[in-house]
C-alpha cells in the first residue's frame, strides 16, 4: 500500500513549479485550485494532490523532484 501526503504549506507555488507533475510516469497527482473558483476570474492559489493513488508504484520520484520537500511517500 501507497501513501502520498503532501504538505500544502510548503508546496506554495504547485502551478509555477509542476515538477512532481511532469516527474510522475503514472500520473498519480494532480493540480487544483485550493479556493473555489468564481465566475469570471482567474485562480492563483493552487496546490497539488493525489489523484490516482491506485496507480501509484511507490517510486517516490515525485518526492526526490519537490524543491520545497513537501512530498512524502510512504509505502507499507
Amino acid at each position: 500500500m501507497v501513501q502520498i501526503e503532501i504538505d500544502q504549506e510548503k508546496c506554495k507555488s504547485s502551478r509555477e513549479c509542476r515538477k512532481c507533475l511532469e516527474a510522475c510516469a503514472e500520473g498519480v497527482l494532480m493540480s487544483y485550485p485550493r479556493v473555489p473558483r468564481e465566475p469570471g476570474k482567474r485562480t492563483e492559489d493552487w496546490g497539488i494532490r493525489p489523484l490516482l493513488l491506485s496507480l501509484c508504484t511507490g517510486c517516490k520520484v515525485c518526492e526526490e523532484v519537490c524543491p520545497q520537500g513537501a512530498i512524502a511517500v510512504t509505502v507499507a
